[in-house]
């Protein structure tokens, strides 16, 4: 089943940080485009303009809600230009006016001398793909910005036709707050020059971190992650984050493609994750191997608990063309309300997880 626009809208809403700060040290490759405390509010503007954005598909996706024609679409892995080609053209339109634009009129304004630098599709990376956004879509995408309160001057976006041979070029502006230029042009250049493995989409998620000079502290990452989340959910989860921790564990955050995982691991092992995916969700997975170790303890737990850890976990991918279960994942649990009523058993599974494979390191 094929999740709309306004669903992936609203879960890359989730996944921007909230709680982007006010002061920070940027690092010194970006100091040339604007002074810090320019650039700090540009990130916040920016922030808020994705917010916009993503509201107005939520509530109009509908519009815009045409995947991509292909003979075999994987619903089990979806992506953004295969599942939501309107969302990944907006995106790289974006993208390439703060990568390929000039900041001018002190910042108010980007220059982008040809029309065409606009096409490129970009991918989770920011790097170039060999698709291009043909005229009719480009101009689709550049009205919809337009409503979010873009302005595009050079270019007649009502036109018959738009004619892609003449090198026109644009001034770009957005009256509500120019500074959002700045951000849109700083979170751009990260994401082309700052991207690393397990760190996909930086300019989507308007990932703030990666522009600070000093490293960001792991907590304070996985508090934006759990934001939308119940605050009794967010209690469970921090708590259980920094049991681990105590307990000798390391925590990594990967980010493949739009999904979000908190990794945490014993000597390079996955024990246990925290995961966001906008097919599947916020969700806790245990990697438990040793469970017939503590069989007595789990005879404790409550009988649904105790039949699900009973069944194991693995690939299950099912025969006959049937899409991919996820059971690799782990055992897999919501992290809603429901996961409250359990949340005392994860905690004892898990230190007794956690033990044996303590034990069999020494």
């Amino acid at each position: 089943m094929h999740n709309s626009i306004s669903d992936m809208a609203r879960y890359i809403k989730n996944i921007i940080p909230p709680n982007i700060p006010e002061t920070y040290t940027i690092k010194a490759v970006f100091k040339d485009i604007a002074g810090e405390e320019n650039i700090r509010n540009g990130i916040l503007a920016f922030r808020d303009f994705l917010y916009l954005m993503c509201d107005r598909l939520i509530t109009d996706g509908s519009l815009y809600d045409k995947p991509a024609k292909t003979t075999q679409s994987n619903d089990s892995h979806p992506s953004l230009p295969v599942s939501y080609p309107f969302l990944n053209n907006v995106k790289s339109i974006l993208f390439n006016i703060g990568y390929h634009g000039k900041l001018i009129e002190n910042g108010g304004s980007i220059l982008l001398d040809d029309l065409r630098l606009l096409t490129s599709v970009i991918g989770a990376d920011g790097g170039q793909m060999r698709a291009k956004i043909s005229a009719p879509k480009l101009v689709e995408a550049l009205k919809f910005l337009n409503c979010c309160g873009i302005n595009f001057d050079g270019i007649d976006l009502d036109a018959r036709a738009l004619d892609m041979s003449k090198a026109v070029s644009l001034i770009i502006s957005y009256s509500s707050n120019p500074d959002m230029l700045i951000g849109l042009k700083v979170m751009a250049i990260a994401q082309k020059d700052l991207y690393t493995k397990g760190n996909h989409d930086i300019f989507l998620r308007c990932d703030y971190s990666v522009l600070k000079d000093e490293d960001t502290e792991i907590t304070s990452i996985l508090q934006d992650f759990v934001a939308p989340l119940p605050a009794v959910v967010q209690d469970f989860a921090l708590k259980l984050h920094q049991r681990y921790l105590d307990a000798g564990l390391t925590c990594v955050r990967d980010v493949f493609y739009l999904g979000i995982r908190f990794i945490y691991s014993h000597k390079n092992k996955e024990v246990w994750t925290l995961s966001a995916a906008h097919d599947s969700g916020y969700r806790i997975l245990i990697k438990a191997q040793n469970t017939h170790k503590y069989s007595d303890v789990i005879e404790t737990f409550p009988l649904p608990l105790q039949e699900k850890i009973s069944r194991g976990y693995g690939c299950n991918k099912k025969l006959f063309g049937e899409p991919c279960q996820k059971g690799c994942h782990g055992f897999s649990f919501p992290l809603d309300d429901s996961i409250i009523d359990i949340s005392r058993y994860i905690e004892v599974w898990l230190d007794k997880e956690v033990s044996c494979i303590q034990r069999k390191a020494i």
